[in-house]
C-alpha cells in the first residue's frame, strides 16, 4: 500500500468462519519479534468505507515505533466474507478480530504473547468483548468507546438498523440476551489494562456511558486510567490526536512491560 516512517503497510488477509477476511498489516523494519496491536475501528457505512479508514490514524504512529499494526475490515467490508447472519454485527466483527489474532502465529515477526486491543467508537466495543473473552489480550485503549452495556447500544443506534441485531433481537425482548452479551457483566480482576480516552466535546458518545464503563473496570479491580481531552469531539484531530496516540503508546508499553 505505502511506505511510511520504519514501516512498510500492506493488504492482508485471513481465513474466518470459512471466509477469507480482509485489512492491513503495517510491518516496522526488521526481523523482530514485535508486539502487535490490533486495531478495531468505529462504524462507517460500508458504502463509505475506505480502506484503512478510522485504523491507520492510531496503528501507523505504532507500526513507527516497532509495533506490528493489523486492522480489520469488519464483515461485507472491501472485500471481507459476510458474518453469520444470525449474530449481532459486533459479535461477527468480534470474531475476525480474534481469528485474525489466531493467524499471527503464521507471521514470523509478531511477539504473540504481547498482543494489544485498539478501539474507536464502536471499534472500543469490540476490544471490549474481547479482553473479556481472550486472556491473549494483554493491553487495551479505547478512544471514545461504545457503551458496555449492550442494550445502551441499541437503543441508540442498533434498533435503527435491524441487521445489526441478528438474532438478538430488541432490549426489551431479549434483556438477558443483552445482558450476555454486554461486557461490563463480564468485568474481572486480572483482566489486561484498560486506558480510556475521550473528548469534553464528544457528541456521539454520552460521558455518561464512558463514567459509568470507568467505574464498573475500576469496581472489579481492573488497571484502568480514564483521560479526557478538554473541548476534543468524538473524531481527533491535531494535536489532540498525536496527544491521544502518544499516551495509547505509553499505557501499551506499561502494560506489556516493553
Amino acid at each position: 500500500m505505502f511506505r511510511g516512517s520504519g514501516f512498510t503497510k500492506y493488504h492482508m488477509s485471513w481465513p474466518s468462519g470459512g471466509q477469507t477476511m480482509t485489512g492491513t498489516i503495517s510491518l516496522p523494519d526488521g526481523d523482530g519479534p514485535f508486539p502487535v496491536v490490533v486495531v478495531n475501528h468505529g462504524f462507517i457505512p460500508p458504502e463509505r468505507y475506505w480502506i484503512g479508514q478510522d485504523s491507520g490514524i492510531f496503528g501507523d504512529p505504532m507500526a513507527a515505533h516497532g509495533f506490528i499494526s493489523v486492522a480489520p475490515n469488519w464483515p461485507g467490508y472491501a472485500g471481507s466474507g459476510p458474518a453469520p447472519a444470525d449474530l449481532p454485527q459486533i459479535v461477527g466483527e468480534l470474531v475476525t478480530a480474534l481469528d485474525l489474532v489466531s493467524s499471527l502465529n503464521t507471521l514470523a515477526q509478531a511477539d504473540i504473547g504481547k498482543i494489544a486491543f485498539i478501539g474507536h467508537s464502536n471499534g472500543g466495543g469490540i476490544s471490549q468483548l474481547a479482553m473479556v473473552v481472550d486472556p491473549r489480550v494483554k493491553a487495551v485503549v479505547l478512544h471514545g468507546p461504545v457503551s458496555s452495556d449492550m442494550a445502551d447500544n441499541a437503543r441508540k443506534w442498533w434498533l435503527q438498523r435491524p441487521e445489526s441485531l441478528g438474532a438478538l433481537g430488541t432490549p426489551d425482548s431479549n434483556p438477558e440476551g443483552y445482558r450476555h452479551l454486554s461486557p461490563r457483566t463480564y468485568f474481572e480482576a486480572g483482566q489486561p489494562p484498560v486506558l480510556i480516552i475521550q473528548g469534553t466535546s464528544d457528541h456521539t458518545i454520552p460521558a455518561e456511558w464512558t463514567n459509568v464503563t470507568y467505574a464498573a473496570l475500576q469496581q472489579k479491580g481492573i488497571d484502568t486510567r480514564l483521560t479526557w481531552f478538554d473541548g476534543a469531539d468524538h473524531d481527533f484531530v491535531g494535536a489532540n490526536l498525536n496527544n491521544a496516540v502518544a499516551a495509547q503508546e505509553a499505557w501499551i508499553r506499561r502494560a506489556l512491560k516493553i
